[in-house]
């Protein structure tokens, strides 16, 4: 019996010894990596996020802000991290564009990352100058037709969403305006206030204060469908552009190779807890409701995302050079 006794304690810490390490995950902190500075659209995300899977899955996950580049900085330290799961990034549509508008950048989304689950999608919002005598996007076409180059549009910088809502809206419309980039959204946005530029297309965020306090009149939102967070707002769709949609999204992705179990353990936390009342009033403050993309699903999603936006450079339908 001893020996019977002495067998199965033997066979049982084999057992053990053999479970697969992410049974136990996470086992100790897991950074969320974010390209972007702190207080904005991609940071509340990921804050959000860390919160939702720190609950379900009782480990430490800590957002970690390395902004610059076009949130370049972080997708490339993520993409050369141990694929453990103990490194995540908060990707973003600039993720998609950086390469495709840089093509000798030594990743891209759909090749080096495992997709875990898009968190949500926001649009931009177009808004105008007060003095411009136009109340939706037909009219503003027909204005900037009959006034050819008269009308200039900020944005955050060359490549930002807002940059490329402009260019994509003037192929589409076939109108002619002058881009003027600034350093990033805030100084945009004081020189449509302002009048020294006619227009742009703001984040929903920063957009409707504004709006709602008259100091911009706000035409249409960017994607597809009417945002939640504005449905009172038309989208350029339509308004008479049925090919016209610019979404800017937010997913949580792991480098490649990380194990399956790991990444169906996070996307599962993440998309249960993301359904709460508490996390669906946190996404509206930004304009998107929570999203429920499997890990398969945010896969094809990332890889329609870069053949639809690839297309539309190589075409030169799009054109950043400034």
């Amino acid at each position: 019996m001893k020996i019977t006794r002495f067998l199965s304690y033997v066979i049982a810490a084999g057992l053990i010894g053999m479970a697969p390490a992410h049974a136990s995950y996470p086992d100790q902190p897991v950074r969320i990596l974010v390209g972007f500075a702190a207080g904005g659209p991609a940071d509340i995300t990921a804050r959000l996020a860390a919160k939702v899977l720190s609950e379900k899955l009782g480990g430490q996950f800590v957002v970690v802000n390395r902004a610059g580049a076009g949130g370049g900085i972080a997708t490339s330290h993520v993409v050369s991290a141990e694929p453990d799961g103990y490194t995540l990034l908060l990707a973003a549509f600039a993720d998609v564009l950086n390469p495709i508008m840089t093509p000798d950048l030594p990743y891209r989304l759909s090749r080096d990352f495992s997709p875990i689950t898009r968190i949500t999608g926001v649009g931009n919002v177009l808004v105008v100058h007060p003095s411009l005598p136009v109340n939706n996007v037909g009219e503003l076409v027909a204005y900037a037709k009959a006034h050819p180059d008269d009308l200039n549009y900020g944005s955050a910088g060359i490549g930002s969403a807002s940059h490329l809502a402009g260019e994509l809206f003037g192929a589409l419309a076939d109108v002619k305006t002058t881009h003027v980039p600034f350093r990033g959204t805030a100084q945009a946005q004081v020189a449509v206030q302002q009048g020294s530029v006619q227009f742009m297309f703001d984040s929903l965020i920063s957009a409707l204060p504004n709006y709602q306090a008259k100091k911009v009149n706000a035409l249409a939102v960017t994607t597809a469908d009417r945002s939640p967070g504005a449905p009172e707002l038309p989208s350029v769709k339509e308004q008479g552009y049925p090919d016209y949609d610019l979404t800017s999204w937010f997913g949580l992705v792991a480098p490649a190779g990380t194990p399956d179990a790991i990444v169906n353990k996070l996307a599962d936390a993440l998309r249960e807890g993301l359904q709460s009342e508490e996390a669906r009033q946190a996404l509206l403050t930004l304009g998107g409701l929570p999203d429920d993309m499997s890990p398969t699903e945010f896969d094809a999603y990332i890889r329609s995302e870069e053949g639809r936006w690839g297309r539309l450079f190589e075409s030169g339908l799009i054109n950043i050079r400034d």
